[in-house]
């Protein structure tokens, strides 16, 4: 089983990526900040991070730009995931290091394939 870290200010969007990783195989564990997921990437080990770019605090950019610089995540599958769907956005958050962009809404049809592929 795959576990992931999903990382979001939103509520409502944390319950909708738990519900459709969860259905879809996954062993899922969410936060609500980047320092709530620092916490948990210290204590446990995942194997995806979705994480929403613009976050209370620390944003999901500079967070992902951290963990690439840190050699303990090497092997983690970070996915960008927001609302900003321009190009420019999904060049950033490449750039910071991430695996994919995602944009919302999310297409839950697509999801799922995107993420078994990156994580196999």
């Amino acid at each position: 089983m795959t576990r992931a870290l999903v990382v979001d200010d939103t509520p409502l969007n944390l319950k909708l990526l738990s519900a459709l990783l969860g259905a879809n195989g996954f062993e899922v564990t969410t936060a609500e900040s980047a320092e709530a997921a620092r916490a948990l990437l210290a204590e446990q080990r995942f194997k995806l991070l979705l994480i929403d770019v613009r976050l209370p605090g620390i944003d999901g950019l500079t967070f992902t730009r951290a963990l690439r610089a840190d050699p303990a995540h090497r092997g983690l599958v970070i996915v960008a995931v927001t609302a900003h769907a321009m190009k420019s956005d999904e060049a950033a958050a490449l750039a910071a290091g991430c695996d994919a962009y995602v944009s919302k809404p999310i297409d839950t049809r697509a999801l799922v394939p995107l993420l078994g592929s990156l994580c196999s």
